[in-house]
């Protein structure tokens, strides 16, 4: 029987970035009526998901930046993962001289070295504070903790700068293409998979008691991790492939979990 859902945030509960469909909050709404615990995954931060908590009305275990943070509904921290100062000055400057916007992740903050156009557009997507930090670098790593860095920009240009960055820094830190224009650096071992992995643990649930839902290339951890994934139809063709089902929304997965569960039951399984 499934006893937690686990949801993607951006391209799969929420559409255009702000956006979730009634039928989809109402998918959730009942799943909890029905017993199944809900846990949001996602690579933005625990405020954020806060927010998103507040518009489909629910509490959620929160898995946030891409596993960087993880906590239980009740708000305890289960797990905290971050860069190294030396790590993350370095991935500061990896992008200087190209055409891309560098976004780090505090625990409650967006930050970036200088304000720009580029920043300006992006801020409107986010949902918890954004700022410009003159001596950002000097900062880093000491009282300014990154568990995520972000670079914006052009994907094409982006799944490059991935290759450059996996050459140079692969054995420390791991790298997805996790929006239409978003590459997200992590540190070696910080995942939506290790997340759920520690969620789970907590929560004496077993890998094939839960589902997931995702629609990016950093989700495929957590389809790794259970039997019971679903990619988004509008996912890239590869992480679809890697899914257990792929359906147009999080409404039908949830439809196919409460089927399993009913015969389940009446299996007498449990």
């Amino acid at each position: 029987m499934i006893r937690l859902i686990v949801s993607d945030l951006d391209g799969t509960l929420l559409l255009g970035h702000r956006t979730i469909r009634p039928e989809d909050r109402q998918a959730l709404h009942d799943a909890i009526g029905r017993g199944v615990a809900v846990a949001f995954a996602s690579g933005r931060m625990r405020p954020e998901i806060a927010k998103v908590m507040e518009t489909v009305g629910i509490t959620a275990h929160c898995i946030s930046q891409n596993g960087a943070y993880v906590h239980e509904a009740g708000g305890e921290l289960i797990r905290h993962h971050a860069f190294e100062r030396d790590l993350i000055v370095e991935l500061s400057q990896a992008a200087a001289g190209l055409p891309f916007l560098p976004l780090l992740a505090g625990p409650d903050r967006y930050m970036t070295e200088r304000w720009s156009e580029h920043a300006q557009r992006l801020a409107s997507r986010l949902m918890a504070p954004f700022e410009a930090v003159e001596d950002l670098r000097e900062r880093l790593g000491r009282d300014l903790v990154c568990g995520k860095i972000s670079f914006m920009g052009d994907v094409g240009q982006l799944s490059e700068f991935q290759q450059t960055l996996l050459t140079q820094y692969g054995e420390a830190v791991d790298a997805y293409i996790s929006d239409i224009d978003c590459l997200d650096v992590m540190p070696r071992g910080s995942s939506k998979g290790r997340g759920l992995l520690a969620l789970l643990e907590k929560l004496n649930i077993r890998p094939e008691e839960t589902a997931c839902f995702g629609d990016a290339f950093n989700d495929l951890s957590m389809f790794a991790v259970t039997p019971h994934s679903f990619a988004m139809a509008s996912s890239h063709p590869d992480v679809q492939a890697r899914a257990f089902r792929t359906v147009p929304y999080i409404s039908e997965a949830v439809r196919w979990i409460d089927g399993y569960n009913v015969g389940t039951v009446a299996a007498g399984k449990s």
